[in-house]
């Protein structure tokens, strides 16, 4: 997999901001196998992908923060 991102703002300023641009999965293979078998090699290996799954579909993100051992509360 290789992403293309960038950001916005300013660390300093507090508004600071990361996006993930674009996403490119890529599989290389070498096979005498038919296109037809090649073609549900590939659908399968992308479907039963955990990463291309969190990022096509809405999935549940959480921060957690340890500081100092101890389970640390972001405040807003």
């Amino acid at each position: 997999m290789h992403g293309l991102y960038s950001r916005t703002g300013s660390i300093l300023a507090g508004d600071i901001e990361a996006f993930a641009d674009s996403i490119t999965t890529e599989l290389s293979l070498d096979s005498d196998e038919p296109p037809e078998r090649v073609t549900q090699l590939v659908k399968l290996a992308e479907t039963s992908c955990f990463t291309i799954a969190a990022l096509r579909r809405p999935t549940p993100v959480e921060l957690r923060v340890t500081l100092n051992g101890e389970r640390f509360q972001v405040g807003q």
